[in-house]
C-alpha cells in the first residue's frame, strides 16, 4: 500500500513541477509579442522559384519592420519580399526593402499581394521550410512552415 502512495505522491509532484515550469515559461516570456504562421507552395517540376506566405500578428505596443528573410538550412538559396501591383490592368511584382507590421497589428501575405519569392530551393509537399525573419531592431525569429501541395494551397486561399 505504501508503494502506491509513493507512486501517487511522485506523480503528483511531477505534475506540480510541470505546471510550475509551464507557468514560469509564460512569465519569462510575458506575452507572445509576435505570432507568425504560414506556408510555402509546392513547386512544379522545372520551376526555379517558389513562393511562401506568412501571417504576422504583432502583439507589441511598437511597430515592427521586417527587413529580411533568410533560409538558414540552405545558404545558396535566398528569399525576397515582394508585393504585386496592378498598373494599367497589368499585374507586376515589385521588390520590397521592408514590410511594416503596425503596433498590435496584423499582416497577412497572400497570392496576388505581399509574398516571399524563394530562389534556389526545391519545395515538395509534406516538407518543412526553415525561415529566419530579421527585423530592423536586430531581432530575429526562426520558424518552420509547411510546404503544401498547389491544390491545398489554392483551397486555403479561396476558403480561408
Amino acid at each position: 500500500m505504501s508503494g502506491r502512495v509513493k507512486v501517487a505522491g511522485l506523480v503528483s509532484l511531477v505534475l506540480s513541477l510541470l505546471l510550475v515550469s509551464t507557468a514560469y515559461q509564460v512569465q519569462a516570456d510575458p506575452a507572445v509579442q509576435l505570432q507568425v504562421t504560414g506556408y510555402a507552395r509546392e513547386m512544379p517540376p522545372g520551376a526555379v522559384m517558389g513562393a511562401a506566405y506568412l501571417t504576422l500578428i504583432n502583439g507589441s505596443p511598437r511597430a515592427r519592420r521586417l527587413q529580411k528573410v533568410e533560409l538558414p538550412d540552405n545558404v545558396q538559396a535566398s528569399a525576397a519580399m515582394h508585393t504585386t501591383e496592378e498598373v494599367d490592368g497589368v499585374s507586376r511584382m515589385r521588390p520590397l526593402t521592408e514590410i511594416a507590421v503596425a503596433e498590435r497589428g496584423r499582416l497577412e501575405m497572400r497570392p496576388g499581394a505581399t509574398h516571399l519569392m524563394l530562389h534556389g530551393v526545391k519545395l515538395k509537399a509534406g516538407e518543412l521550410l526553415a525561415l529566419r525573419l530579421v527585423f530592423a531592431d536586430g531581432e530575429t525569429l526562426d520558424l518552420q512552415i509547411p510546404v503544401r501541395s498547389a491544390v491545398s494551397a489554392q483551397h486555403q486561399h479561396h476558403h480561408g
